[in-house]
């Protein structure tokens, strides 16, 4: 899915320009520019195919490392793998 700027700004700032996951800065100007230091995409808490939507209370902004590791897990998931595996949360 494509994003306005207003959009991909919104979510940008619901974490101060952070990764949700793991709290590392992200560049704004580098959304989806694969391999780019800030590097980041619009994730989806819950994913799509979980059930989850598109309404903006469901996106959220992730460096592409987060975002990929992350797969289909939701947010909850994604936080306790984590915690569990490298003590981050």
């Amino acid at each position: 899915m494509s994003y306005d700027d207003e959009t991909l700004s919104y979510i940008y700032n619901k974490t101060g320009g952070c990764c949700r996951y793991c709290g590392k800065k992200l560049s704004w100007s580098k959304y989806a520019v694969i391999d780019a230091r800030g590097a980041w995409e619009v994730d989806h808490g819950i994913p799509l195919s979980k059930g989850g939507t598109d309404y903006l209370q469901n996106l959220w902004p992730a460096c592409l490392y987060c975002n990929r590791m992350k797969g289909d897990m939701t947010s909850s998931e994604f936080k306790s793998y984590l915690k569990r595996e490298y003590g981050i949360g």
